[in-house]
C-alpha cells in the first residue's frame, strides 16, 4: 500500500467533491447533496412511522431513530451510518434509505452519533458499537429475520471498525442475526489523513491512525460467518479512495479468506450520488439487499 507525500496531491485525493463531473464547482456537489438528503429525509420522516429520538449513549448525539414501527416485528432491519469525515453531517438528514426501504417491508435505523472535534475517533468508533449493542438487543427482542449494515464514506470505516470487534461479536445478545453490510466509498486507511485538512477537525494522532485503520484488521472471525460483504465505489471516486475500496476487499479476500465477497466501482457515479440513490424506488444499494434478503433470510 502507497501512501502519498505531495500535500496538495493528497488534500485534493481526500476531497471528494473535487472528483464530480456533475456540477461546475465543488463547492455546488456538497450543495445538490445537502439538497437532495434533506428533501427525501424531511418527507420520510413526513410519511413513515417511526420513533426517533432514541437513546443509546448519554449525549445529546447518541440518539437513533427506527423508521418502519408498522412493520411486522420480525421485519428484516438495516442500520445506517452517515459520513461526512467524522465532523459532519447528522442523522436528521441521514433518513433518506428509509422510504425505499420500507416499501419493501425493510425496516430502517438510522444512527447519529458525536463529531470531532467533540469527540475523538476511537470516542466515536465506541459510540457505533454502543449503538449496534442497542440494535442486536432490540432485534433479538422482536425476533427479526436479519439485521444489516451500511455505512458511506467515514460511515463505512466505522461500520468496518464495528464489523471487526470479534468479541464484540461474540458475546452481544443478537449479533448472530447480521446478515450482511453495505460499505460505501469507505476510508479504510487513516494514515494519509492524517496529513490532510480532514484531521484540523478530527484531530487523529499519526500513532493512532493503523490502530484506527480497518485496513490493518483481523476479520478472520468472519470466515465461518454467513455474513456478505458489499464494498462499493464510485468510478468518480478519487483514485485513493477507489484504491482503498479494492485494498480492502483483497484484505478480506485474499488475506482473511473470507468468502461472500463483492466488490464494484459504480459506472458515472461519484462520492455523493452513489449513495444519495439510496433515496429512489430502483436504486442499487436497495436492491442488492432485498436480492441477499430474499435469497438468504
Amino acid at each position: 500500500m502507497s501512501v502519498i507525500t505531495d500535500s496538495s496531491d493528497l488534500e485534493r485525493e481526500y476531497s471528494p467533491s473535487q472528483w464530480s463531473t456533475r456540477f461546475a464547482s465543488a463547492q455546488d456537489v456538497i450543495h445538490s447533496h445537502i439538497q437532495t438528503v434533506t428533501a427525501a429525509s424531511e418527507e420520510a420522516t413526513n410519511n413513515i412511522p417511526h420513533k426517533l429520538e432514541i437513546e443509546y449513549g448519554p449525549t445529546a448525539n447518541q440518539r437513533l431513530d427506527i423508521f418502519g414501527t408498522d412493520l411486522p416485528n420480525d421485519a428484516p432491519i438495516l442500520v445506517f451510518v452517515h459520513g461526512g469525515f467524522w465532523q459532519e453531517l447528522n442523522r436528521e438528514i441521514s433518513r433518506y434509505p428509509v422510504q425505499p426501504l420500507h416499501r419493501c417491508r425493510v425496516k430502517t435505523v438510522v444512527v447519529g452519533y458525536d463529531l470531532c472535534p467533540n469527540a475523538t475517533l476511537p470516542e466515536i468508533v465506541n459510540q457505533i458499537q454502543n449503538a449496534a449493542k442497542f440494535v442486536f438487543e432490540y432485534a433479538e427482542k422482536l425476533n427479526a429475520r436479519g439485521v444489516y449494515f451500511a455505512g458511506h464514506s467515514a460511515g463505512a470505516h466505522l461500520v468496518a471498525k464495528l464489523l471487526a470487534g470479534a468479541d464484540f461479536l461474540d458475546n452481544t445478545p443478537g449479533s448472530n442475526r447480521l446478515q450482511g453490510a453495505f460499505l460505501v466509498s469507505g476510508v479504510y486507511d487513516l494514515r494519509d489523513v492524517v496529513h490532510t485538512s480532514v484531521n484540523e477537525a478530527v484531530q487523529l494522532p499519526s500513532e493512532w491512525a493503523i490502530p484506527l485503520s480497518p485496513q490493518f484488521d483481523s476479520y478472520s472471525h468472519l470466515q465461518t460467518s454467513r455474513i456478505r460483504l458489499y464494498i462499493l465505489a464510485a468510478q468518480n471516486d478519487s483514485p485513493t479512495f477507489k484504491k482503498q475500496s479494492r485494498e480492502f476487499y483483497e484484505l478480506l479476500h485474499n488475506h482473511c479468506l473470507m468468502q461472500n465477497m463483492y466488490l464494484e466501482i459504480k459506472d458515472d457515479m461519484d462520492h455523493f450520488d452513489i449513495v444519495e440513490c439510496f433515496a429512489k424506488d430502483n436504486n442499487y444499494l436497495k436492491n442488492l439487499l432485498v436480492h441477499d434478503i430474499r435469497k438468504h433470510l
